[in-house]
């Protein structure tokens, strides 16, 4: 649903920029995440049918190869992770012919697949190929005593090769060398898109949120989304899980959000390849981002130094700021979202979990509104996960949960099995668009099986009181599963804009970041000036 266009008609009525946004949807996906049929857990039909639950567009990716694995001698690679990734790509060469099948039989209206796969480097960093095409006859993994130089000509091609292949690198915040990404080599004909956000962490700046902390090491300054800006380069931004369990789109790791005229597998190729996309770290927060009349994702003509920003974000949570990067320093930014209204349209989150550690909690829920209407939902349902594929997935990890927004009412099917440690979340829910009054009221229905027991439990809760706190729930006293509800959220704190003119001699690009108050952000992709 295009929130943007509905949100902010009268500013962009004005700025001459409605006709094209009210002619888009706005879609979320995952573009690169794992399971089974390479390293990592679970089938690929757990993969999809997970997909299902959240995304409009993903793919599934296998683990194809590692050309200078062992070649490049200068890396001490530990001998049992070599033979890890051997075994993966032989897994691989296996289920290369089952997955695409599955892949193919996936599609629907609702959610397009495209099928993927993935390189890893020392020399250019990891990629992941994207395929347009389902029918087209796709690359085979090579026999294990066959090198696999065909990276090297895929990163070496033109925009021609746009027509069939993608090719995105990601965890980019690495050191060059250690399988980071190499700038010097990035070819932005082949690779329109990078992906900056991932289970691996945020690339955006040395300081953004969620630092790199899986076993390949810390961020880089250089191999950043603003390094890639600084040396020149015009891309688009992603998001991606880089889940290694079977769960697409899993919540609060990566994901996509872009821009299209409709859903289908032409309309959003074409918008990925017209970077006409954001990477979002949780929430699917929409944005938008003009420069001088060029909006996020284009290069817009050199200025002769006065920019003229006009930048809108609608979010899920109260905003916690807004701001226009150029280089590394802020430019534009907007601070303070206070109430602006009385009235009752805006968001509640409904999220489920807590409870023993490795104590499984299997939930039904039901969520809808008296007097009001839950106007739309946004998922955020979270896999098993896991920072180290090495690591072996909890006999939970093949319970796939099952949401869906039906005659204004949210149903959700779902295992949580408490927090690893009290830093990691493990819940899941969805945040609820509502239209209300004083006296709406949001009813909640829960069916739980726990320590061998079934109990259910209905509340009840008035948008006026939600808008004084949240509440928590514990569904059998202490340290059982819980529920929070969200403290009622306004759109008028939930959603902004900024209309500013800046004079500055610096012809950098610039992109547009925004962080909500439960700690989800987005980046825009950039704009560039000629010359």
């Amino acid at each position: 649903m295009n929130r943007i266009a509905s949100y902010f008609e009268r500013e962009l009525r004005k700025s001459g920029h409605y006709e094209e946004v009210a002619g888009w949807n706005v879609y979320v996906g995952d573009i690169h995440n794992h399971c089974g049929i390479s390293y990592g857990y679970g089938s690929i039909e757990n993969a999809i049918a997970f997909a299902k639950n959240q995304l409009d567009f993903f793919s599934v990716t296998g683990h194809f190869a590692w050309p200078d694995m062992v070649s490049d001698t200068s890396k001490l690679i530990p001998p049992e992770v070599i033979a890890y990734h051997r075994e993966g790509f032989q897994k691989l060469r296996k289920n290369w012919p089952h997955y695409l099948t599955c892949m193919k039989e996936s599609e629907t209206e609702d959610c397009i697949p495209f099928p993927s796969f993935e390189y890893h480097s020392f020399e250019y960093g990891d990629y992941t190929i994207l395929c347009r095409s389902i029918d087209e006859k796709l690359p085979d993994p090579v026999p294990d005593d066959q090198a696999d130089v065909r990276l090297k000509v895929l990163l070496s091609g033109d925009e021609s090769q746009q027509e069939k292949f993608l090719c995105i690198p990601h965890h980019i915040g690495y050191r060059t060398g250690y399988r980071g990404i190499n700038w010097r080599l990035f070819n932005a004909r082949v690779s329109p898109l990078v992906e900056i956000v991932s289970m691996h962490g945020c690339a955006e700046s040395l300081e953004a949120k969620n630092r790199y902390l899986h076993t390949m090491g810390p961020r880089y300054n250089q191999n950043t989304y603003q390094g890639g800006l600084k040396q020149g380069h015009h891309f688009g931004v992603v998001g991606s899980t880089d889940h290694h369990n079977a769960a697409p789109g899993s919540y609060g790791f990566g994901r996509t959000v872009l821009y299209a005229d409709r859903l289908d597998r032409n309309s959003v190729w074409n918008a990925l390849c017209n970077r006409n996309t954001a990477a979002a770290t949780g929430d699917p927060i929409q944005t938008l981002l003009y420069a001088n009349g060029t909006r996020a994702g284009l290069v817009a003509p050199r200025h002769n130094g006065t920019i003229q920003l006009e930048a809108y974000v609608a979010g899920y949570d109260k905003l916690e700021k807004v701001e226009i990067i150029q280089g590394s320093r802020v430019i534009a930014g907007k601070y303070l979202f206070d109430n602006e209204e009385s009235s009752f349209s805006g968001f509640v989150s409904f999220m489920f979990g807590w409870g023993k550690k490795h104590n499984p909690a299997i939930w039904d829920i039901e969520v809808w509104a008296e007097n009001g209407t839950i106007c739309d939902s946004s998922p955020r349902i979270r896999g098993i996960d896991m920072v180290d594929p090495l690591d072996t997935p909890n006999e939970c990890s093949s319970h796939l949960p099952r949401y869906s927004f039906v005659d204004k009412k949210v149903r959700l099917h779902l295992i949580t099995n408490g927090n690893t440690t009290a830093t990691t979340d493990t819940s899941s829910g969805f945040v609820l668009d509502i239209e209300g009054r004083k006296e709406t009221l949001i009813r909640c229905k829960v069916t739980l099986l726990w320590e061998g027991s079934a109990i259910e439990k209905e509340y009840s809760y008035s948008l006026l009181s939600l808008q004084n706190g949240q509440q928590t729930e514990y569904l059998n006293g202490f340290v059982s599963p819980a529920i929070e509800v969200g403290i009622f959220r306004r759109r008028s704190e939930c959603c902004s804009s900024i209309q500013e003119s800046i004079h500055t001699d610096s012809q950098e690009a610039l992109y547009l970041r925004a962080y909500q108050k439960n700690g989800d952000g987005v980046y825009t992709s950039p704009i560039s000036f000629k010359g």
